[in-house]
């Protein structure tokens, strides 16, 4: 890896206007400023603005991939536009070395009415890439991206999908960038075809690009990434080893998330779960794993497979009766379920390690990226333990699965059946 510095960030801030003709007035006194070569020495906030990033800085060098990560609204997209160029930052500097790629709204520039060959040449003219490269090329994109005969239709016809596999292709076969900012690009299509996106992401890093990594898919970003940035409410939490910092997310997640509706006496997801949070040093959540049914650790789960969640714990003092709890809820913090055990008398003087598994079958959430915490209640003692790490449910559709849910919108599928009556003539 090259010591050379490809972006450097430097004590950046930027604030916004939660107005929108306040906000244009003030780009249009901003921009006088700038003209006339006035130099302020401090920006302060004027009314109605607020800061989306604050002082921020990073340095990146050759070859590195910095994972950013954080709930919405924490600076994410602001960051990745000023590393694009799209933005300005209120104040600090941005240095990009090289030529900067992006992997971002994966194949909205498409033209419905063409067909995706056609696209595939367009795109290239944009990038300034000449027809000669593109015909070299083309059976490349078109093999990677495995829509077959679709590729002569007319992108209207397309699904999301398979704008997002054409789109994907394009972007990794037509451009070799020094740097490759990506948003979020690996979240939609099938396992398979995440696999490879994900193999072809990792060529790209081998290679030498610098990469800035932003998603939500905590699993991804421990995959790719060497170092991660989390940012919450536009300031930085913790920049550092990717795995430290997801286990700072988890934290914070769970923070926001769990613990809160655990306490919080007018919401209680775990009923009956009451009482003080226990020391550490007495009993220890050490992990939380998904399998399935045949007890084996799984990454992705199918709609509707059932899903098995293990808790490992450690009891450090002797621990009597325990109650299990689980909640699973959107990265957001939606709340999808929760539910617990019954008071477990697990030995009448227990110290030590052991686990409890929670099966839940056929789960009718929707495919999508989950989080699930969890609670501990020793009953016995009146004493309360919550997990410092949440794991991440990653739901998938197949074919049998929307065959068998059918239609319809939501976090979850309900299963439902119709009957129509046939009119009677009253005559």
């Amino acid at each position: 890896m090259s010591d050379e510095v490809m972006i450097r960030v430097d004590r950046v801030s930027k604030k916004y206007c939660r107005d929108l003709k306040r906000s244009l007035r003030y780009g249009l006194y901003d921009l006088a400023d700038e003209l006339l070569l006035k130099r302020k020495t401090e920006v302060k906030l004027r009314h109605h603005e607020f800061w989306a990033l604050r002082n921020l800085s990073f340095e990146l060098n050759q070859g590195e991939s910095l994972g950013v990560i954080g709930v919405n609204g924490s600076g994410k997209t602001t960051l990745l536009k000023m590393l694009q160029g799209l933005i300005k930052p209120s104040r600090g500097s941005i240095t990009v070395r090289g030529h900067v790629g992006a992997l971002i709204s994966l194949g909205a520039g498409f033209q419905p009415i063409l067909s995706g060959r056609e696209n595939i040449y367009i795109n290239a003219s944009i990038l300034g890439i000449s027809k000669q490269t593109v015909d070299r090329k083309l059976s490349d994109i078109i093999d990677f991206a495995d829509i077959g005969d679709f590729i002569d239709a007319p992108v209207r016809s397309y699904s999301s999908g398979m704008k997002m596999r054409l789109g994907f292709s394009v972007a990794t076969n037509l451009v070799e960038p020094d740097v490759l900012l990506i948003d979020e690009v690996l979240a939609a299509g099938d396992m398979a075809f995440k696999y490879k996106c994900m193999q072809r992401m990792k060529e790209i890093m081998d290679s030498g690009t610098t990469v800035v990594f932003v998603s939500h898919s905590i699993r991804q970003v421990e995959q790719l990434c060497q170092r991660t940035l989390l940012l919450n409410k536009g300031t930085v939490e913790d920049l550092g080893p990717t795995q430290r910092v997801c286990q700072k997310y988890y934290e914070l997640v769970n923070q926001k998330t769990l613990t809160k509706e655990i306490t919080d006496s007018s919401k209680k997801p775990f009923k009956g779960l009451e009482g003080q949070h226990a020391n550490p040093n007495i009993f220890e959540i050490a992990k939380i794993e998904l399998l399935n049914t045949l007890r084996e650790p799984q990454e992705q789960f199918y709609v509707f497979e059932t899903v098995v969640i293990r808790l490992h714990f450690v009891a450090h003092q002797l621990i009597r009766k325990l109650i299990a709890g689980f909640q699973i809820t959107t990265v957001d913090g939606v709340c999808i379920s929760a539910f617990s055990s019954e008071s477990q008398d697990i030995h009448p003087d227990y110290l030590g390690s052991g686990y409890v598994d929670c099966v839940i079958p056929k789960p009718p959430m929707r495919e999508g990226a989950y989080l699930i915490g969890c609670a501990i209640w020793d009953s016995g003692g009146g004493k309360l333990f919550t997990s410092t790490r949440l794991a991440e449910l990653s739901v998938i559709p197949d074919q049998t699965s929307r065959q068998e849910a059918g239609s319809g919108t939501g976090l979850v599928y309900i299963p439902v059946s119709w009957h129509f009556s046939p009119i009677q003539n009253p005559w």
